[in-house]
């Protein structure tokens, strides 16, 4: 156990889940952006442990109570052999409680799914198959679940309208002074006028779906043993939402040949075998039950997400970095010319998107 893993664990915590800090290994767990979140392990337990951010969800009760009720819907269709996959369950603390409250910090441990693996980027068109198949099968699951029951844990998450007017608010404010370093940027922003009037009129039109809303590949856990995906992870933003989000978000997240904060994106690339798969895997679980609307607005979604989540991150840079994890001060920033440049050359590709939907 790191030492650091050790500090940012208080023992009271550990305590609410029946486990002693001097018996126990703590190290980190995954890359996400938002939680804390890290894997413990003693000698009577092996599980998940999640400091959520109360900042990004402001209501992390929320976040609980909507993972509490899709995973009862998930098992409910298990018992009718109509989801395939594990599920990562909230442990109940010692006063039968699915979280833990310590000095302000909202906590919540989950069930580790044991012999699994995630994985960070696509390179095999099977894979991107299997995982769209995957995330496609967790959304058509819940097409049966009442979707009222579930909070919206951040209000307008993926309305790009409200992501336009956050960004302008920020180039008023400029609170930390940097605009200089990014008005190429914001020039982008500002000729997109069209194709957010585009995507604002299709979103009328497509049914309102349960979506996961954060469809990153390593979101997905994949058995040892037979490399299949076995589990969706990380529940926090499933809400209420369109398919040609989650779908956006797959192929901003797996198409380009560089990480999302990669700084060299003269040498981004598409890989169009991968958006092909993607596009073939997602449909494959809908069958009959995704609208002609829906199916169309996916090729909206794939370049709609890295515009959004590019006006996101260069958001977040001239706010002073409130939002998403940095390790450097201009993070976010390359973060946002790396989407950009994403958006630019999905556009580009208009083409090839339309021939994986043929």
């Amino acid at each position: 156990m790191s030492q650091l893993s050790n500090q940012k664990v208080p023992s009271e915590v550990l305590a609410q889940y029946n486990v002693a800090p001097e018996k126990c290994i703590i190290s980190a767990l995954g890359n996400g952006h938002i939680n804390d979140t890290f894997l413990l392990k003693s000698n009577n337990a092996t599980f998940v442990l999640q400091k959520i951010n109360t900042h990004v969800f402001p209501d992390p009760y929320a976040v609980v109570n909507n993972a509490e009720h899709i995973n009862q819907h998930l098992i409910k269709q298990q018992k009718q052999d109509s989801y395939p996959f594990a599920r990562c369950e909230q442990l109940q603390t010692r006063d039968n409680l699915p979280y833990c409250q310590h000095q302000g910090k909202f906590w919540r441990a989950m069930h580790f799914i044991d012999n699994t693996y995630t994985i960070e980027r696509i390179d095999k068109p099977k894979i991107a198959f299997q995982a769209a198949s995957a995330f496609s099968k967790f959304s058509q699951t819940l097409n049966s679940f009442d979707a009222k029951l579930l909070t919206p844990v951040i209000p307008k998450f993926h309305d790009i309208e409200f992501r336009l007017a956050q960004l302008k608010q920020a180039i008023n404010n400029n609170t930390q002074n940097r605009l200089n370093s990014c008005q190429s940027l914001i020039d982008v922003c500002h000729k997109q006028q069209d194709f957010i009037n585009q995507v604002v009129t299709t979103i009328k039109e497509l049914p309102l779906r349960v979506t996961h809303n954060d469809t990153k590949i390593n979101n997905l856990l994949f058995d040892k043993s037979s490399h299949n995906p076995v589990a969706v992870i990380d529940l926090d933003t499933c809400m209420p939402g369109y398919l040609m989000h989650d779908f956006g978000d797959m192929v901003r997240s797996c198409c380009s040949n560089l990480a999302e904060d990669a700084t060299n994106i003269e040498k981004m690339q598409i890989k169009t075998e991968i958006l092909q798969a993607l596009a073939a895997g997602y449909l494959s679980s809908f069958a009959a039950t995704i609208t002609a609307q829906e199916k169309l607005s996916l090729k909206l979604g794939a370049r709609l997400m890295p515009l959004m989540i590019g006006m996101r991150f260069l958001t977040d840079y001239l706010e002073g970095d409130n939002y998403f994890q940095t390790r450097y001060t201009t993070h976010n920033l390359d973060r946002a010319k790396n989407q950009f440049k994403l958006f630019k050359l999905l556009t580009e590709a208009q083409t090839q998107i339309d021939l994986a939907f043929v």
